[in-house]
């Protein structure tokens, strides 16, 4: 049974440390178009660029804007360093291979090879026949949503699989719809065009292609695109959530209103924005940050975590040895044999727990990863007195 929680939740995220990356934000409204970033733990605002942008995503150490090409930044130097030459860009995806693209003239889909840009095919208006409000890539598959329908595109068959209708308790046309990727399932959040707010959030398993209505709520606004964390569905004002194992919806109105933004799994931090004054702060362990005001209003933003990227690298008298990498359905970690290890637990970079082992005796340990997503993960050893983490990519299975 779903409850309806009128309180104030402090949430019970880990408590590792203040943010240390970049917050890059992409700011303006017709014009005053800003790309920059807000450096942590020291609470900088830098601009990068001038620009208009439809989507921005990171993939690796690289930001991609689609801005009717597709512009690529260094991270660290933060220079334009490469070009998509395609035209209409709108929405961007990726997986280890390929570079999905959404246009907003015909073809309305596109596939790059991500490492030589080269065109690997289109869809014409017979498979696809509008430009998708949203766009998810997962595996080999491609979803794209269409207000209440959702095509599922095969990307090395280059063809739709399946046509999905995703319908809710609701007559009034839908806006501002959302594709979440989860681990087995992918969560439709839906805004309701109505005079009173109302939203409703969806699922489709993404192995029958099941969609069902897990979550319809009135009064309640959900404007920005909702941040996945521990398993918990944030939307409407922070810290308001679904809590996807509980199937239950707990609520808070904060004042003034503040929406989540993405979360960083390493510091265990949701980024936060409030509309009305355009600040960004983060919540970390029960406490508010202070806030960075940008120019105006806040259109993208994604968070790079410059620490988890180093993460890995260990002093040689405490090696842990994670291999292959990438690694497509097996994963060995090789542990010293003078420690004694309490747990170990695999990670996405969301923040989704996929994988814990306690085991307090061996030295190596094999661990199945054939039913992880392709992507980026972290391997987490907890020692009786610290923790170790390496980070690892999980290839497509072979």
């Amino acid at each position: 049974m779903r409850a309806l929680n009128f309180i104030f939740l402090f949430l019970p995220f880990a408590v590792f440390s203040q943010p240390e990356g970049k917050l890059f934000v992409h700011s303006g409204f017709i014009t005053n178009n800003v790309l920059a970033y807000v450096q942590y733990p020291q609470n900088q605002y830098i601009v990068i660029d001038t620009i208009e942008l439809d989507d921005m995503k990171l993939i690796g150490d690289k930001l991609f804007i689609s801005n009717d090409k597709i512009f690529v930044y260094n991270i660290n130097t933060n220079a334009q360093i490469d070009t998509f030459q395609t035209t209409s860009a709108n929405l961007i995806c990726n997986n280890s291979n390929y570079l999905v693209i959404s246009r907003s003239e015909s073809p309305f889909f596109e596939v790059y090879n991500i490492n030589t840009k080269s065109l690997v095919f289109s869809l014409d208006t017979n498979k696809v026949k509008m430009m998708p409000v949203d766009l998810l890539v997962d595996m080999n598959r491609a979803y794209l949503l269409f207000d209440t329908i959702i095509q599922v595109i095969d990307l090395n068959l280059q063809d739709t699989v399946g046509t999905l209708t995703a319908t809710y308790s609701s007559w009034f046309p839908s806006y501002n719809t959302h594709l979440i990727n989860s681990n087995t399932k992918i969560y439709i959040n839906v805004g309701i065009a109505t005079g009173a707010p109302r939203f409703a959030v969806l699922s489709l398993d993404k192995a029958s292609l099941a969609v069902e209505t897990v979550l319809f709520q009135e009064f309640i606004e959900a404007y920005y695109e909702p941040v996945l964390a521990d398993n918990k569905l944030y939307m409407s004002s922070f810290p308001s959530h679904y809590d996807i194992q509980n199937d239950t919806f707990m609520i808070f109105q904060s004042n003034p209103i503040t929406y989540p933004l993405c979360y960083d799994e390493v510091s265990a931090s949701m980024f936060l924005y409030k509309p009305l004054n355009f600040e960004v702060s983060y919540f970390n362990n029960n406490t508010y940050s202070s806030g960075v005001v940008l120019p105006t209003y806040l259109n993208k933003a994604v968070y790079y975590n410059q620490k988890a990227i180093g993460i890995a690298k260990i002093d040689d008298t405490k090696n842990i040895l994670v291999y292959p990498n990438p690694a497509n359905n097996e994963l060995n970690i090789s542990l010293p044999a003078e420690k004694w290890v309490k747990g170990i637990r695999i990670v996405s970079l969301n923040g989704n727990n996929y994988i814990n082992i306690v085991n307090s005796s061996i030295l190596s340990r094999k661990i199945d990863i054939s039913d992880l997503k392709e992507g980026i993960y972290f391997v987490e050893v907890q020692f009786d007195d610290e923790v170790y983490k390496s980070k690892f990519i999980k290839a497509s299975v072979k």
